[in-house]
């Protein structure tokens, strides 16, 4: 009879344990994770996965503002902000609302390194060789998530810049098709004076027609803090050595095309695809994808920046290069910033 009432209960166990284990966390519990997930990112993609998805992005809210006042450099908090925005997208459950609360609070200089990364490791159209996006189904799915960061960021500072930089991101992502994608993607802008400016923002951002590639005009407009230097902040966080395939989880917040072509889309914006004066590839002038290559240059051949395990202080700096000139003084050693230990805790 004892081991019968035994086996019983350990019957109940197991069947509980999956409700425990998926158990949502309330307002205040989430709320006192708010300090351990800024530092984290690895706590951000456990926690923010049980949290109501009504919440999600308010505690993303939450998280960026703790980032903003932690100590610490340009390049510290790019590769907080980066990593930390990274994980929440990724564990969260609505990724549009999420993605959209990252453009609308995360501050516009720091977007600079999360539109580039975001494109090729979270949303990359050819993230998964086996499973290929078609440019119908990019459209899609990226001008329905984008109303939805417009919608959010009309609300903050600078909104027009932060919508601007999303679409610069979905540009990224789709690896220079369709043509004439940056047109339509500039149109859903909610700002009529901002698109007319966006365009060349967007234009500027990506080296089109032989120039440098630069976000001065975006900042400028924002009248955002200095950019922070992109090849330092990737020697902080390291390369993302897993690329994510999420596009196919941006919930679209409205009807979608029943027939899946193109046309239509994006206000009929594709239903002639030689859109003029659509911005070109995401390419820079030597035909590289400019979302795989870092804004930033180090003007200094000794390493700056380190990890974990020190810094890079007397070693050889592998971004080294004076093709794009330099500020005129010695870079800036970060400050330490407590994050994971490991560069993989940055992407799984």
């Amino acid at each position: 009879m004892k081991i019968k009432n035994m086996i019983a209960a350990c019957t109940l166990v197991l069947c509980a344990m999956p409700f425990a284990a998926s158990a949502e966390l309330s307002k205040a519990e989430w709320q006192a994770k708010v300090g351990e997930c800024a530092n984290n990112p690895s706590a951000m993609k456990a926690t923010i996965a049980q949290i109501p998805a009504s919440e999600q992005a308010s505690f993303v809210a939450k998280v960026n503002e703790a980032i903003a006042k932690k100590p610490g450099s340009d390049e510290a908090k790019a590769a907080d902000f980066y990593a930390v925005n990274k994980a929440a997208v990724s564990g969260a459950t609505d990724k549009s609302a999420v993605l959209a609360e990252v453009f609308a609070t995360v501050p516009v200089e720091y977007l600079t390194d999360i539109n580039e990364r975001f494109a090729t490791e979270l949303f990359s159209r050819n993230a998964n060789p086996e499973k290929p996006v078609s440019d119908a189904a990019f459209v899609e799915l990226s001008t329905n998530a984008l109303a939805v960061v417009n919608e959010r960021c009309e609300k903050s500072e600078n909104g027009d810049v932060r919508q601007a930089f999303a679409a610069l991101m979905f540009i990224r992502a789709s690896g220079g098709s369709p043509e004439g994608l940056a047109d339509v993607l500039v149109s859903q802008m909610t700002d009529p004076q901002a698109k007319e400016s966006a365009g060349g923002w967007i234009s500027d951002a990506l080296g089109s027609d032989g120039k440098d590639a630069s976000y001065d005009s975006m900042l400028s407009a924002a009248n955002a803090g200095d950019e922070p230097d992109h090849s330092v902040v990737l020697q902080m966080t390291g390369p993302s050595e897993v690329m994510e395939s999420l596009l196919a989880d941006l919930q679209a917040p409205g009807t979608q095309s029943a027939s899946g072509s193109s046309t239509g889309m994006g206000g009929g914006g594709f239903a002639d695809s030689g859109v003029a004066g659509a911005a070109g590839p995401s390419s820079l002038a030597d035909g590289s994808d400019s979302s795989l290559v870092p804004r930033g240059t180090i003007g200094n051949p000794d390493g700056v920046g380190g990890n974990s395990e020190g810094t890079n202080a007397g070693k050889g700096n592998p971004y080294y290069t004076d093709e794009r000139g330099s500020s005129g003084g010695e870079p800036t050693e970060p400050s330490p910033s407590p994050r994971p230990s490991e560069p993989s805790d940055y992407v799984k």
